[in-house]
């Protein structure tokens, strides 16, 4: 059985864009598909907000967790309702699972602290500076919060060592079985292929080139490559080129043709097909949602 830890070391948590809205009483988000993970915090009024078909409300000091591929609605109920948003995606080797709810049981709304207020400022700050380091405080700053907010969703931790080690491997079964991961720990060769793959996206990748890298032969590296991502290399890079899209999307007013080429995509349209494919709406369409 694949450990915890192997599990674990390759789950990432891609930032895509963070906002910060103010909005009066008549504010309406109409229903929309949220091709996205988004985390709010409430910095002030209050608000109901509709997940599929769950009607929650949310006020000050709390953190709304709005899980990828769900429907959301939103409505404002004071005259001022301001938050924080951040939108990030879940990393591309498990992917089509709710990590966060199956895994760490995230609620729609969570009560938190002041501090947790403090991560949403410090990115929101960060992704405005003009700073080489601003990908890693970012990166970094993401995790944390994502870290801080499991500490208090599990602060009543049992004593029992045994009984909380049988709980993650039956909750890690579970996505196991959902995402349809491999068994078995990812093979270094495969993974240095993968990190450089992450790393130079929009390289020109040939078989040749990525079997030289990993040292072996065709057949045996997309045996391996697939039972480590759960996709043929062709695929897995589109996805990574795509997730770096979405986020030039969000950040520049780069035009869509542009985005495209910078990501790797040498035709437009062939760009837009593709993306409306993964997330269910065209590039500009999915530009336009973040201004909303």
């Amino acid at each position: 059985m694949q450990s915890s830890s192997s599990f674990m070391n390759k789950i990432r948590f891609n930032f895509l864009y963070i906002d910060k809205y103010t909005f009066g009483r008549t504010w309406i988000y109409p229903e929309s598909a949220i091709p996205y993970n988004m985390l709010r915090y409430i910095i002030d009024g209050s608000a109901e907000f509709m997940v599929d078909d769950e009607i929650v409300m949310v006020r000050k000091g709390q953190v709304a967790y709005i899980p990828e591929s769900c429907r959301l609605a939103c409505r404002a109920l004071e005259d001022n309702f301001s938050f924080y948003s951040i939108r990030f995606t879940t990393s591309v080797f498990y992917e089509g699972a709710n990590f966060l709810r199956e895994y760490y049981h995230f609620p729609l709304v969570m009560d938190v602290g002041e501090e947790i207020e403090a991560y949403f400022g410090g990115i929101y700050k960060w992704v405005r500076t003009e700073k080489k380091s601003k990908v890693f405080h970012v990166r970094g700053a993401l995790d944390s919060l994502i870290a801080s907010l499991i500490d208090i969703l599990n602060f009543d931790e049992p004593g029992d060592v045994k009984a909380e080690i049988n709980s993650l491997e039956y909750n890690l079964e579970q996505i196991r079985r959902r995402v349809k991961s491999s068994a078995v720990q990812t093979d270094p060769r495969i993974q240095t292929v993968i990190d450089y793959i992450m790393l130079n996206p929009t390289e020109e990748y040939t078989s040749e080139k990525l079997c030289d890298m990993a040292e072996v032969a065709a057949t045996t590296f997309r045996r391996l490559f697939k039972g480590a991502t759960g996709k043929t290399v062709t695929e897995f890079i589109r996805q990574v080129r795509l997730t770096m899209a979405a986020r030039l999307l969000l950040v520049s007013n780069d035009p869509v043709n542009c985005i495209a080429h910078d990501v790797g995509f040498e035709d437009a349209n062939h760009f837009i097909r593709v993306f409306r494919q993964a997330f269910g709406m065209t590039p500009n369409q999915y530009r336009k949602r973040s201004q909303e």
